[in-house]
């Protein structure tokens, strides 16, 4: 009977310890963060990276106009990794507001590195007046072992 009960507690120990192993969440790493500044704009993005499914999540975005000059302020994502170099969709600061906030995710299979620009973008025209780039976030994980 000794036995018996030892070998209940030992499978109960068990299960305690490889349970979580095998039901745990994807894998992810804390955020990188990077922020552009200047007189004109300021811009942030933090991104989790996270592995099984890849994808940068959460991305959390702000962007604010810091001048009076007629221009719109925008933000936009730029990835390198197995899709290649992509620059995502461009987001505003809406006409009448200061700043703005998004928060968002991508699934884009693995990335390298992003990386992203605040732009200064002519009210009429729609035509970026000029990008200043952040410093390139890499990814975390190594992925020779993946």
């Amino acid at each position: 009977m000794r036995f018996k009960s030892s070998l209940v507690a030992s499978a109960a120990a068990l299960a305690a310890v490889v349970t979580p192993l095998l039901a745990s969440p994807a894998a992810a790493a804390s955020g990188t963060e990077q922020t552009v500044s200047t007189n004109w704009y300021y811009g942030r993005m933090v991104i989790g990276w996270r592995i099984n499914p890849y994808r940068l999540d959460p991305i959390q975005i702000t962007a604010e106009d810091r001048a009076t000059d007629g221009y719109v302020i925008g933000i936009r994502l730029i990835t390198n990794g197995e899709a290649g170099h992509k620059v995502w969709k461009m987001r505003t600061v809406p006409t009448g507001q200061t700043s703005a906030s998004w928060s968002t995710y991508l699934e884009a299979g693995w990335i390298d590195n992003a990386y992203f620009e605040v732009c200064k973008i002519g009210a009429s025209s729609g035509a970026i007046a000029s990008c200043e780039a952040s410093g390139v976030m890499n990814n975390p994980f190594d992925d020779s072992s993946m």
